[in-house]
């Protein structure tokens, strides 16, 4: 393997910063619709420009030549730019201490895939048989996926937080034959054999084994090597490749499961490749791009932006996973763009809030000044370079001084959160908008946007339409239409994996694939989405309650850390839970004389009252509805996460878990709460 020791980005520095332009033509005309049709229910497209006029185009339906698989996509670049750094990792140091990020070429990979693909036909492992990848984003990973590439080998992702019962599930439902996996997951491996896996016959451990390892997968039936003797192996036999076509399935990639068990998704190569040319149009990288990854591999957004990396023959440093040195890695690696979830983009608002407040007088003064100096200026298209020296280029440091934009998706980034990143981090925040089923792309913002709130116009390998929601009020009819987003071309998956009739369910004759999101198209010609259909709710006076919408707004509070909003159909309002944030509130307890554990502080009336007042501050700030009052709530210490199965890997709330747990009490909650209604009735 190569050894690029160095802290700076292996290739150079990326090309220019980019900055939003409120004077793009472009920004007015961001989706079309085909002459003669209808805007608020006809399919929009991303225009092509002609003299400056927006006009109706065809949709790309493949890769470009020589990149038509994401086989080929790789080995290509392997060819052609070999020698760039691709993999990096930061091994520990013999003081404990984390070193400089070590990279391996793109030359040097393709040569470990093939030993890989060619150790796993040696085992016996045929072309077009699902194979699991089980662990945490590291390099053996990205070459695991490669050297199956190579011998038309479709993977399986498995997201390493899953619990036993999930993996068996994913593992039996994919008919896999065989997985990678890291050492921890030995056990939880040799587990969902001796449950029952068929067709299970080959399994590799990315870390050494030990022969006690050995002899108790041999008990069930099933070989266990380390990677080193695969790779031994298959340089020793190396096979001819046996490339897939476009339209051969890639991946199976199983949905979160925020509203049931996961679904397998069959991605085929020609979707993905289909996407890097739309992305093209919209993020065009440079060989000097460097990207940092921590989102799971076994999510689709960041499987896309990998193979988006490898077409531009980008560098890639993992995440080591020690979550309080999330910030050194980035650190280290400065990256030039950043893909994060909301979820991790508000942590980093939170955190420079927090600062800021914290240095108060003439600092807080200051910082406010420059604040409002720069958020007027980025919007005319303009800068404040004195502020930018006196300040922002400090903040800018948090991801490492080089980042020229920023990239987010997986659910919707708050405005409030949006503005002020783009102010005091990065002037180039791209919110996206897609699916397990669309690839992750299906619309994206343009680079030059100012405006907020919304997700772009769609990819130019999708046309999008909406369809009226009626019994929820959402029409197409409406001034700026609604409705439920429906999304069409060649980025779309080909079905769930043995689930013809849940296929039949979301995509229709006319090849539309039904999201479940409610959309709303702007006047620009850009998409918003407002609401999720399984998340919507009716109360017992007929209206209809957002749940995700109420979460966000509730989640300003700025004591809250989580929020879940509950309504039942009976009842007239909505309740909720409210994790805290524990950091703000030991504050606020310290210098209230509050004393106790966080957990004991949970449970005091000081802080329900003051959650009670930021819930009514909000709904009032925020001018919501009055049926969208939260009556009462739960302050839970217990945070919602992954291991306590009330998130999804990628940090969405499981709303069918929360609901399970929490049900209980909420109904006790609600018969409470009516009681006090009625007594003050009684009053009157």
């Amino acid at each position: 393997m190569g050894n690029f020791l160095s802290s700076e980005a292996p290739a150079g520095e990326a090309s220019g910063y980019l900055y939003p332009d409120p004077s793009d033509p472009k920004l007015k005309a961001q989706s079309v619709i085909a002459p003669g049709g209808n805007w608020g229910a006809d399919a929009h497209r991303c225009p092509k420009y002609v003299d400056g006029k927006a006009e109706w185009t065809d949709l790309i339906t493949s890769g470009t030549p020589g990149r038509e698989t994401c086989y080929a996509n790789f080995q290509a670049t392997a060819k052609e730019q070999g020698d760039k750094p691709w993999l990096g990792t930061r091994k520990v140091l013999s003081d404990g201490k984390p070193g400089p990020y070590e990279f391996i070429t793109y030359g040097e990979g393709a040569k470990l895939a093939e030993q890989i693909g060619s150790g796993l036909m040696k085992l016996g492992v045929a072309p077009k048989s699902p194979f699991g990848v089980y662990s945490k984003n590291r390099t053996e990973w990205l070459l695991a996926e490669q050297g199956a590439n190579c011998y038309s080998i479709p993977t399986v992702a498995i997201y390493d937080t899953l619990g036993a019962d999930s993996v068996h599930y994913v593992m039996e439902h994919s008919e896999m034959v065989g997985a990678f996996f890291e050492s921890k997951q030995l056990s939880v491996v040799l587990g969902a054999i001796k449950k029952g896996l068929p067709n299970f016959k080959v399994a590799i451990s990315f870390d050494e084994v030990t022969e006690e390892d050995k002899e108790d997968y041999k008990d069930v039936g099933v070989d266990l090597y380390p990677i080193t003797e695969l790779y031994a192996l298959g340089k020793d036999n190396i096979v001819p490749h046996q490339p897939p076509g476009p339209d051969d399935l890639h991946i199976l990639m199983y949905t979160s499961g925020t509203t049931g068990a996961p679904k397998g998704v069959m991605i085929t190569h020609r979707s993905i490749v289909s996407l890097l040319v739309g992305l093209a149009n919209v993020m065009a990288l440079t060989s000097n791009d460097v990207h940092f990854s921590f989102l799971p591999l076994a999510h689709i957004f960041e499987r896309l932006t990998q193979t988006y990396c490898v077409r531009w023959a980008c560098s890639v440093g993992f995440f080591r996973g020690v979550i309080p040195e999330l910030m050194a890695d980035v650190q280290a690696l400065r990256p030039t763009y950043f893909v994060a979830v909301p979820r991790v983009l508000t942590r980093i608002y939170d955190k420079i809030i927090q600062g800021v407040k914290a240095a108060g007088g003439v600092k807080e003064i200051l910082f406010n000044k420059a604040f409002a100096a720069r958020d007027a200026a980025l919007k005319n298209g303009e800068d404040t370079p004195i502020y930018n020296a006196l300040i922002f280029n400090k903040l800018k440091m948090a991801l490492g001084g080089r980042v020229r934009f920023i990239l987010t998706g997986s659910a919707p980034l708050d405005p409030t959160v949006h503005n002020f990143l783009r102010v005091c981090v990065c002037p180039v925040i791209l919110q996206g908008y897609g699916l397990t089923e669309t690839c992750a792309g299906a619309a994206i913002s343009l680079t030059t946007d100012v405006e907020l709130g919304h997700v772009g116009p769609p990819l130019n390998v999708f046309e999008t339409k909406l369809v009226s929601i009626p019994d929820m009020n959402y029409l197409t009819t409406d001034e700026q239409p609604r409705g439920e987003v429906c999304i069409r071309g060649a980025g779309i998956f080909q079905g769930y994996f043995k689930m013809p009739e849940k296929t039949k369910e979301d995509i229709d004759e006319e090849g539309w694939f039904h999201t479940g999101d409610v959309g709303r198209w702007n006047d620009s010609g850009s998409l918003s989405i407002i609401d999720r259909k399984k998340s919507i709710f009716k109360l017992a006076q007929g209206e209809y309650l957002a749940a995700e919408y109420l979460e966000q707004q509730y989640g300003k509070c700025e004591h809250a850390g989580q929020v879940f909003v509950y309504g039942d159909p009976f009842r007239t309002y909505p309740l909720a839970v409210i994790v805290p944030e524990e950091e703000v509130v030991m504050l606020w307890a310290k210098a209230n004389k509050v004393s106790g554990s966080f957990k004991e502080i949970c449970k005091t009336p000081e802080l329900k009252a003051l959650l009670k007042a930021e819930v009514v501050d909000v709904h009032k700030t925020y001018k919501l509805k009055g049926y969208e009052l939260v009556k009462d709530f739960i302050v839970e210490s217990e945070v919602f996460t992954v291991d306590n199965e009330l998130l999804t890997p990628t940090f969405k709330l499981k709303r069918p878990n929360a609901t399970k747990k929490y049900q209980a009490a909420l109904t006790e909650m609600y018969d409470k709460v009516d009681a006090e209604l009625a007594a003050r009735q009684a009053k009157k």
